[in-house]
């Protein structure tokens, strides 16, 4: 499982080097794809396996399937960490994620999220005031024993 936030700098090759507490999971490969709300997806070989099949299972009945399985895997390129622990981000992908330099490495459990550093800010205030601000109606009632 992948947890915390790490502010990094991409190389002048647009390298970006994973903290190194993620290293061991995605030792085995790579998968970076573009994800929701114009972020970049990296996820360890195991979990990407996990998540083609959720992509597969869902078919190709609709225009929406169709499109969300081009966008997964048209939009996915496998790697590798290199010896000091990097990984290439082509300037599609830096484009796509606002990605001039400065970034956020963000753990989302089973995958990481990198966001360019302007637009993690936004997200993370974003995130912060949903939590702060959730439904607790929508939550179970607690019941005093």
């Amino acid at each position: 499982m992948f947890y915390g936030e790490h502010m990094h700098t991409l190389d002048a090759k647009g390298r970006l080097t994973m903290p190194a507490k993620y290293r061991t999971q995605l030792a085995e490969g790579v998968y970076v794809t573009k994800g929701e709300d114009r972020c970049l997806q990296v996820w360890s070989a195991r979990e990407w396996e996990a998540k083609r099949i959720e992509v597969e299972n869902r078919g190709v009945a609709t225009r929406h399937d169709r499109r969300m399985m081009r966008g997964y895997f048209g939009g996915t390129q496998e790697g590798e960490l290199d010896k000091q622990g990097r990984i290439l981000l082509d300037a599609g992908w830096r484009e796509y994620a606002g990605i001039e330099r400065d970034c956020a490495v963000v753990g989302c459990g089973r995958f990481v999220e990198v966001w360019g550093a302007p637009l993690w800010e936004e997200e993370r205030r974003l995130s912060e005031a949903a939590i702060a601000d959730r439904d607790d109606a929508a939550l179970p009632a607690v019941r005093p024993e």
